[in-house]
């Protein structure tokens, strides 16, 4: 006998895709030929039965299933079969609808084979590709303009004259542009872009660096515990995406926790050659739909949120050679687990300490060729530099800076390296040639050349925009071995 609900869906016995429909407990009310064939099974074997009984370990997510199919409209996972003659990998896609007064689960399913899992990794590749692109693009324009108003701001926080309210409204400004460059750096992340500055760094030793400035992004009430295990190993690995890893699990943990606090632990370990980082979190975890798509840019289950936090980390790890996963349950809490390679038998790079500065030394005996073929960037460097005294001359685009390389001596030049007619990569063998004696720089909002990728020379300091005041001058010292 066909159910009530069977005659108001058109043609769903013939429907070209496995269809099924569930009460509201997972219990089989009908099933279509196709799904029929999908399963091995006919119809009268299925009806009455628990969707467990074909796809083992779905009770467990049925809860969670049927929460986010009543809030979000759909729900999709990927699941297992177990059919007569071998496991089925399935994608599937339920519904929930009314009928006289009761809810039921309405499901499409589509076989995930061989040929259509390389397919989607394919579509996949693709996309990642062409969201590469944009965000190159995106952060190239986007960074110069940032330039102006990061390098502006912090400038101008050096006339002690100004009164604490501007002092504050230039320290917000410097801050937004900081985060604006940080939605930059993290899109660029997940799609695999962007400079990779690697180096044989102490994994446990960061970790126990940034605990200071992890506590900050918590609360008060928050625990934060910090135990790290691995020893003293080197990782091949650019310092500042690894701390982005940490920084943006430790938020994304601080924000599971909600208002309610909690303990989020942070620890590390050596396992067969890997250094393991785990994040743990005491929140409300998450359900099987919202963790398949954690990863996802632009996806958030917070209004306020951009959605690239978590997209950047799966970026930069994969990046690295490693491997994420997380481990959650509804109600139980989460552990997110970052595996990355050990550079066997090397020791990590020891940093340099750094202190608080003195003042700024003169610049009133160094020339310096600044190329960039933005206007704004182009004044405010010159401005920077002059402002120390330096003799400035200055090139709109890299045909101008080759022509100004011969023309006298300089002691910097200091190139952008996306630049029309001649990029500043290619002008750095010919600055080598002309100029012997001067430190070529380069800067860039976005530039996919790494070091220690063996392509070519390399400059003696690489600026990344957006830059403070400060950076430059940092910069600037440190090639010309000023000493404050």
């Amino acid at each position: 006998m066909t159910h009530p609900f069977v005659s108001t869906i058109a043609d769903f016995a013939t429907l070209p895709v496995p269809a099924a429909i569930f009460e509201i407990d997972g219990t089989f009310v009908a099933i279509n030929q196709a799904s029929e064939v999908l399963l091995g099974r006919v119809a009268a074997d299925i009806v009455g039965r628990k969707a467990s009984d074909v796809a083992p370990g779905i009770e467990h997510d049925w809860p969670a299933m049927v929460a986010g199919a009543r809030a979000n409209g759909i729900y999709r996972n990927q699941i297992t079969l177990a059919t007569p003659n071998e496991p089925r990998h399935i994608v599937y896609i339920n519904t929930l609808r009314e009928h006289d007064g009761k809810t039921y689960v309405l499901s499409f399913a589509y076989e995930l084979t061989a040929e259509l899992s390389r397919d989607l990794e394919t579509q996949a590749k693709h996309r990642l590709e062409a969201l590469g692109l944009v965000a190159g693009g995106i952060a190239h324009d986007f960074n110069n303009q940032l330039v102006s108003v990061l390098a502006e701001a912090s400038v101008a926080r050096e006339h002690s004259a100004l009164p604490e309210e501007s002092l504050e409204a230039l320290r917000r400004i410097e801050a937004a542009a900081h985060r604006m460059a940080q939605l930059t750096r993290q899109l660029l992340a997940y799609a695999g872009r962007g400079r990779f500055v690697t180096e044989l760094i102490d994994p446990d030793e960061l970790v126990q660096q940034t605990h200071e400035q992890l506590r900050q992004i918590v609360r008060a009430d928050v625990s934060l515990q910090v135990v790290t295990a691995a020893g003293r190993i080197a990782l091949e690995a650019d310092r500042g995406l690894l701390r982005q890893v940490i920084h943006n699990l430790v938020a994304n943990a601080s924000e599971a926790l909600g208002d309610a606090g909690g303990t989020i632990a942070i620890a590390t370990a050596l396992d067969d050659k890997k250094w393991v980082l785990e994040i743990t979190d005491t929140g409300t975890g998450m359900d099987a739909h919202t963790t398949a798509r954690i990863f996802d840019p632009f996806f958030t289950t917070k209004r306020d949120r951009h959605g690239l936090g978590l997209s950047a980390v799966h970026g930069i790890v994969r990046r690295l050679g490693g491997e994420i996963g997380v481990d959650t349950k509804v109600g139980r809490g989460t552990v997110f687990r970052v595996r990355l390679p050990v550079v066997q038998g090397a020791e990590p790079e020891r940093k340099r300490a750094t202190s608080k500065q003195p003042p700024l030394r003169t610049l009133r005996d160094i020339r310096v060729l600044v190329a960039d073929d933005e206007p704004g960037v182009l004044a405010t460097v010159k401005r920077l530099l002059e402002r120390r005294g330096a003799q400035v001359v200055v090139a709109a685009d890299g045909a101008q800076a080759k022509a100004r390389l011969s023309q006298g001596v300089y002691q910097i030049v200091l190139f952008d390296v996306m630049m029309p007619e001649v990029t500043g990569y290619e002008l750095l063998p010919l600055a080598r040639e002309l100029q012997a004696t001067a430190k070529v720089m380069l800067m860039s909002g976005y530039t996919e050349h790494t070091r220690r990728s063996g392509d070519g020379d390399e400059p003696d300091s690489f600026l990344e925009k957006p830059f403070t005041a400060k950076q430059l001058d940092a910069a600037i010292d440190e090639v010309l071995a000023i000493v404050r």
